[in-house]
């Protein structure tokens, strides 16, 4: 195993008692993911109720089979990776690429919780070239934003972080080439992308993607360059149900499947 990605090995109960681990994982409630275990500690969302995201949920559970492998990219504390890991069982795995040092930390609790040893972690943020960038943090435990990507509306200090490339990741052997990616980076969606080129072509996997703005203008713009690169890899593109209909920011979700796909 590449140095890049941290395996998760069981936890001792003692970090559920650490400062800021107060909020044991209880079960979700409904949904795709009913029955699993997850801790509202640094979540952006009270996952415990099963429905957050739900046509996100559907896409990535109906995108993948036992043995099949997820790519989590922008993970929080793994919620989707969980969803993930149960799918594909044990001869499946599932990469979560996080740079919030406490969503990393979380996510192992979380995957420690529900016994998942398919689940590994890659602290760094996706981007178009491997290297180092600032990261800003917000109040909100979802909204870090990596710097070339703007700031976010609640900021809370920054970090510098490491980034990735999918295609980097996927042809040292670090991870395995995947079946499904989830992307959710809060507005460097595009840079994401573009590290991942070379995987999109050789491996077709299909792309679950969050688009995101602070208005619609912004929220198509970002969205069309989206739709153009997938395209371009061959992809055709549709939306999903949107998640959030009242809310302040803009979010859109799109699933690209490559052209010819039956899926």
């Amino acid at each position: 195993m590449s140095r890049t990605v941290d395996r998760i090995t069981a936890l001792p109960r003692s970090v559920f008692r650490r400062s800021g681990w107060t909020d044991r994982p209880r079960r979700v409630e409904s949904g795709p993911g009913a029955g699993l275990l997850i801790s509202r500690t640094g979540a952006s969302a009270d996952y415990r109720h099963g429905t957050n995201e739900l046509p996100v949920q559907v896409a990535v559970v109906d995108g993948l089979a036992p043995g099949g492998v997820f790519l989590d990219i922008g993970a929080n504390v793994g919620f989707f990776s969980l969803l993930a890991a149960r799918v594909v069982g044990a001869r499946g795995a599932v990469h979560a690429i996080e740079p919030v040092p406490s969503n990393v930390r979380q996510i192992k609790v979380n995957a420690a919780a529900n016994k998942f040893d398919n689940i590994s972690v890659v602290e760094a943020a996706a981007s178009s070239a491997s290297g180092t960038t600032t990261l800003l943090l917000a109040e909100h435990p979802g909204g870090a934003v990596v710097a070339s990507a703007g700031a976010p509306p609640d900021p809370a200090g920054s970090v510098e972080v490491r980034t990735v490339t999918v295609d980097d990741l996927v042809k040292s052997g670090a991870l395995r080439p995947p079946t499904l990616v989830k992307i959710d980076v809060e507005g460097a969606e595009v840079e994401a992308l573009e590290g991942m080129v070379d995987t999109l072509h050789e491996h077709r996997p299909v792309v679950v993607c969050e688009v995101d703005g602070s208005d619609d203008s912004s929220l198509a713009t970002r969205r069309s360059q989206v739709v153009a690169l997938l395209q371009q890899c061959g992809y055709e593109v549709t939306p999903l149900e949107r998640s959030y209909e009242a809310s302040e920011w803009h979010v859109d979700h799109l699933v690209a499947r490559p052209v010819g796909d039956p899926r």
